[in-house]
């Protein structure tokens, strides 16, 4: 009985706290409120508050016509020294990024097939004898993986298939397109898409980054083994190579 008291309140917790988030973010996006004025309706600490808006600064003109409107001095100071601090956290972010992509520009064929293992390793399918299939929601690491499925397994590409896992409150056809033309295959290589019911703790995929999950498989028995030995193979090898 303890337990599913304790169970039942959390998830009355986490439902609250869901709420409050959206609707620090609705009072931000369209009302364009700062800080003080959403904390006043909603109560969660300055801390969770600054995670919950930290991408969404208002501009340099909102500022200025909230303090016109009489805006506490020090309530603007703070608003804009958080924008600051968001920009030099970009710059610092944007310079790393340039080390990053220079440094790897010149990789290897090796350590692109090692990519392709590492990412199977984590997200792929290791229960079919039969199926390589990898699932995941970020349309990048999809498209990857459909390449490296074609260059280092030598499959065909019009034998790739995708199955989409998709909410009742997104638009399905338009969901299915955006997949196809980022993967460039042909509607024969979808199968049907699979449509939840939203629930209460669920993701409701408002985000417009967000695009369902999507499933990519081929069948082929020797592949998938060469996969899994392949993994296998990499961590046996160098595993003793990260002992502290």
């Amino acid at each position: 009985m303890y337990c599913i008291c304790a169970i039942l309140r959390s998830g009355i917790i986490t439902l609250m706290k869901s709420a409050e988030r959206d609707k620090a973010i609705e009072l931000r996006r369209i009302y364009k409120l700062g800080y003080k004025a959403i904390a006043e309706q909603v109560k969660v600490s300055k801390g969770t508050l600054s995670r919950w808006l930290e991408d969404l600064p208002l501009s340099e003109e909102r500022i200025l016509e909230l303090r016109r409107a009489a805006w506490s001095i020090g309530e603007a100071k703070r608003e804009r020294f958080r924008q600051t601090m968001r920009a030099k956290r970009d710059k610092r972010d944007f310079q790393t990024y340039l080390r990053q992509k220079k440094k790897l520009s010149r990789i290897s064929e090796q350590s692109m097939f090692i990519a392709g293992l590492m990412l199977y390793a984590a997200e792929g399918d290791k229960k079919s004898k039969a199926d390589i299939a990898f699932t995941n929601t970020d349309p990048d690491l999809v498209l990857f993986f459909s390449r490296w499925i074609v260059r280092f397994l030598d499959l065909p590409k019009n034998k790739l298939r995708i199955q989409l896992h998709l909410y009742e409150n997104m638009k399905v056809g338009a969901e299915e397109l955006f997949w196809i033309r980022k993967l460039e295959i042909s509607k024969k290589q979808l199968w049907k898409s699979q449509v939840r019911k939203l629930r209460p703790k669920s993701f409701s995929y408002r985000d417009t980054s967000r695009h369902g999950t999507c499933k990519l498989y081929i069948g082929n028995v020797p592949k998938k083994s060469e996969i899994q030995l392949s993994i296998r193979a990499f961590f046996d090898t160098y595993k003793a190579h990260l002992r502290v």
